[in-house]
């Protein structure tokens, strides 16, 4: 298919995108996120379902099949993101900001490397279908060994980046901001251990050789520390801006302010919101994951001097809530189907925004409008007096269900208002 028909295909969605982006409700949202990202109460309480996360399978049955219409890969790329915002936009009436800008992958043209092979079990090594399951085949079978670990940083073509971000623009005919998204390693230290030992191995490891899995923690982490300084000095960061007061994030943190000196200055670090998790160490004590997880997951906390320090966690946090609320800047907290926000406040004393979750499975496999409506209203009187969020994410299956999405995100506007009353 020529460019030229592709621009064809894409420009009423870029059109459609650009007339929601620009209308008042629309800065309405970015001041109201920004607000809430600072620590400050709102008019209301912001509302999120993440649809961002919904594996492709789920997007054919929401759009319809035979909905994509472009043939090249970028084009297809750019149609699809388009197709699921202005879906969401026009079926969710959630929180959510329709920023007019399209984020393209970087080219990696050398991946990291840590010097030993970390492979996945069970599955072909040509499967990237992220809904197959997958169990990990570690490197360290028989035991932790540092010295094979040879960590070496990823690069990025700059020059072929910049090429794919061109051609995007002509794609869309220079009406939408593109921003180059630059990939990283992440910050999760203790799930990277778990993938060179193997998670039932490391939980023995942690009574029987103590010392070799913290040897292991901090060379993980001066790696990960290592990488991330490298993006900074290279400029790889993603604070992507449209106006210089607000960062753009498609999602949990949704708009936030951007620091005064920000258009007159280099990108920093600190400038980025950061993503730690612990996830793998469900299985430890709150006193094993102190020892063994949150001394690691500081030093990275760390450079994230702007309060951008965003703490995700699944699993229940009650007991451990007490010491990764020592995290430095540490300013947005998950809070899971599985976590009482009434514990968390408790220990945290309000000091945090709390990303308050209700329970996909709940939601998609039962519920009725009237329970989720209960259901949120115990959530929000719960956390009534905090600063937080309403948000449905970890949606695996809509349950051919896609419009239960708007349900539920109309059963969280409605106990938000009630409860303003």
């Amino acid at each position: 298919m020529e460019l030229k028909q592709e621009k064809e295909i894409l420009k009423p969605l870029v059109e459609e995108l650009l007339k929601f982006s620009f209308l008042p409700v629309q800065e309405k949202k970015k001041e109201m996120w920004a607000r809430h990202q600072a620590l400050e109460k709102t008019e209301k309480i912001p509302v999120s379902v993440y649809f961002e996360g919904i594996p492709v399978t789920q997007w054919e049955l929401i759009l319809g099949k035979g909905s994509m219409k472009t043939e090249s890969a970028l084009a297809r790329q750019l149609e699809f993101d388009l197709r699921k915002r202005l879906w969401a936009a026009k079926n969710i009436p959630d929180d959510h900001i329709l920023w007019p800008i399209i984020n393209i992958n970087a080219i990696i043209s050398k991946p990291h490397d840590w010097g030993i092979k970390v492979k996945w079990a069970g599955t072909d090594e040509q499967d990237t279908n992220p809904e197959h399951a997958k169990r990990i085949d570690p490197a360290f079978k028989s035991g932790i060994d540092v010295s094979k670990i040879i960590f070496s940083d990823m690069d990025i073509a700059n020059r072929e980046t910049v090429k794919i971000i061109n051609r995007a623009i002509e794609l869309v005919d220079g009406k939408l901001s593109v921003f180059a998204y630059y990939s990283n390693l992440g910050f999760m230290p203790f799930d990277r251990a778990v993938e060179f030992r193997g998670l039932e191995n490391l939980l023995f490891d942690v009574m029987e050789a103590p010392e070799k899995v913290k040897e292991l923690m901090r060379v993980i982490t001066a790696s990960l520390l290592r990488h991330h300084l490298n993006r900074a000095e290279k400029g790889w960061l993603n604070a992507p801006t449209i106006d210089n007061k607000y960062l753009a994030f498609p999602m949990r943190v949704h708009a936030a302010y951007l620091k005064k000196d920000f258009d007159q200055r280099k990108l920093r670090l600190s400038d980025e919101w950061s993503y730690i998790s612990a996830q793998t160490s469900s299985g430890l004590s709150p006193g094993m994951y102190e020892e063994f997880v949150q001394p690691y997951n500081a030093q990275l906390a760390e450079l994230f001097t702007g309060k951008t320090v965003y703490y995700h966690g699944c699993e229940t946090l009650d007991r451990k809530v007490k010491i990764i609320k020592e995290l430095p800047n540490l300013r947005r907290l998950h809070i899971s189907p599985w976590s009482s926000i009434k514990s968390v406040r408790e220990e945290t004393k309000d000091a945090f925004v709390y990303e308050v979750h209700d329970h996909p499975g709940k939601v998609f496999f039962g519920m009725k409008k009237e329970d989720m409506k209960k259901a949120l209203l115990t959530l929000v009187e719960d956390a009534g007096g905090s600063v937080f969020d309403l948000n449905l994410s970890d949606i695996h299956s809509v349950n051919k269900e896609p419009l239960l999405l708007k349900m539920w995100a109309e059963a969280a506007q409605e106990a938000v208002q009630e409860t303003a009353k």
